[in-house]
């Protein structure tokens, strides 16, 4: 084959990986939701996995999330989106998103999102005590596993 070709079908090759890779992105934040998240200073038992230490990282969810129990091990990027409340401060000009892992159901929560005061605490200020976000299922695109 003709070294131009080879060079040719390469290029058309990366092409439809860049695009397809950009698509993934997209979907992401098109099925983003939005609602409210609160902080807790401790998850013990959780609904989820009673005694386990499942790290900083985890959040307790509402019943609208829940999924009757189908939530647990889940993973949402969650992202702060502005103040739901009075506070002067609410999110972290610096902040992205935080991973968090589903291990508890919080049902006279006032938010969709229970984050742990850990995860909280990296997307927003915790004087404000709640703030809009935006989640989504975090999955792993390699497995299409909820991990």
């Amino acid at each position: 084959m003709d070294p131009s070709h080879q060079v040719s079908n390469l290029l058309i090759t990366i092409a439809t990986i860049i695009a397809s890779l950009s698509m993934l992105c997209f979907t992401n934040v098109a099925d983003a939701a939005q609602g409210k998240a609160v902080f807790h200073n401790a998850l013990t038992p959780s609904a989820c996995y009673q005694y386990q230490n499942r790290g900083d990282m985890i959040t307790g969810v509402s019943d609208k999330l829940w999924d009757n129990g189908n939530a647990c091990g889940r993973r949402y990027r969650v992202r702060c989106i502005g103040a739901a409340n009075l506070a002067p401060r609410s999110c972290r000009t610096t902040s992205g998103a935080v991973i968090v892992t589903v291990v508890d159901l919080c049902r006279n929560c006032d938010g969709d999102i229970n984050l742990s005061r850990a995860a909280f605490n990296r997307i927003a200020d915790v004087d404000a005590g709640i703030v809009r976000v935006q989640y989504d299922a975090y999955v792993n695109r390699v497995s299409n596993l909820y991990t």
